[in-house]
């Protein structure tokens, strides 16, 4: 547990920096997990594009660095809204930010048979995933494992680690389609994203609007008379929490649009194939122009359909 330290003020906040070992070790070990995965790919002569390692390490590992040692970190167990900055980011951003370096592609091409497993089939399954992510953070605010997490450094670390995890088992999957049915396709997840959106923001809109206040006790006895008042303190990381639970999903929304895009024009460019060869069948077999090329106006019954007909057969009239 952390000693006294001094307000924060914007001065304090730019050098509040701690180093947090477990952290640390986690972070170098991931990194290293994630560089041995490349270098397995290479020598097997593939490719890795070196943009997604720098995302991973630079935008990914480094988010998990910037929580947790930053001015974040260094006041969460002292003031409310810090930590409701860091919980909403670990669960909603970093995993993102992970996802973007190709994390699931990785293990694919390492360890093909990894995705199949029943259990992580139903933990990456969309309801499911996303219910735990939905869930978690009221069952952190709301349950006396709140307090056991502030006034405990070992449940103050194993809390990051859910945050992360839990992130990465709805995101991971939804950013690279492994684990997934074949019916969440990509315009699906668009759907689950802005629904997850929605159900990220209820904690938020619980806390800012609780009548009591969270573990006001603890925090009157580490800030020594210091800051804005339990129920102050409160009610801002609320606003944060819901400000950012609808901001981050913007990246994640991005994401499963581009997929969308990419998806609609390689379905397009296989219809454009297939039509292509039935075109080249039906003109070698010496039919003129096949019915199903035609626009709808001239092949539905009807008068009009009949005109483009009569003009089509007999050009000269």
């Amino acid at each position: 547990m952390q000693g006294e330290l001094e307000p924060l003020t914007v001065g304090r906040a730019l050098g509040a920096w701690t180093l947090d070992v477990p952290v640390l070790i986690g972070v170098l070990v991931v990194g290293a997990v994630y560089l041995l995965g490349v270098r397995r790919v290479v020598r097997r002569g593939g490719s890795w594009p070196v943009w997604r390692t720098a995302v991973f390490f630079v935008a990914g590992l480094g988010s998990v660095v910037v929580l947790t040692m930053s001015c974040l970190g260094t006041y969460d167990r002292v003031l409310f809204w810090p930590y409701a900055v860091q919980n909403v980011l670990l669960l909603a951003l970093t995993p993102v930010l992970l996802a973007f370096g190709g994390p699931m592609q990785l293990i694919t091409l390492n360890f093909p048979s990894v995705g199949s497993g029943r259990l992580l089939r139903v933990l990456t399954f969309p309801a499911v995933s996303s219910l735990l992510g939905a869930a978690l953070l009221p069952l952190v605010y709301f349950t006396p494992y709140y307090l056991a997490v502030l006034q405990n450094d070992v449940l103050h670390e194993l809390l990051r680690l859910q945050l992360v995890l839990v992130g990465c088992l709805f995101f991971w999957p939804m950013m690279g389609g492994e684990s997934l049915p074949e019916w969440c396709t990509p315009p699906v997840r668009v759907a689950i994203g802005f629904l997850d959106g929605l159900l990220d923001a209820l904690p938020g809109i619980l806390i800012m609007t609780s009548p009591g206040v969270l573990a006001a006790g603890y925090y009157l006895s580490v800030r020594h008379g210091w800051g804005p008042t339990p129920h102050q303190d409160q009610r801002f990381g609320g606003g944060i929490m819901l400000t950012l639970a609808e901001m981050v999903g913007l990246p994640f929304l991005a994401g499963q649009l581009v997929s969308w895009v990419r998806a609609d024009r390689a379905e397009a460019a296989v219809v454009d194939r297939r039509l292509d060869q039935v075109v080249a069948e039906r003109v070698a077999a010496g039919e003129r122009e096949p019915e199903l090329m035609r626009p709808w106006w001239e092949t539905e019954p009807g008068q009009l359909a009949d005109r483009f007909r009569a003009q089509r057969d007999n050009p000269d009239e």
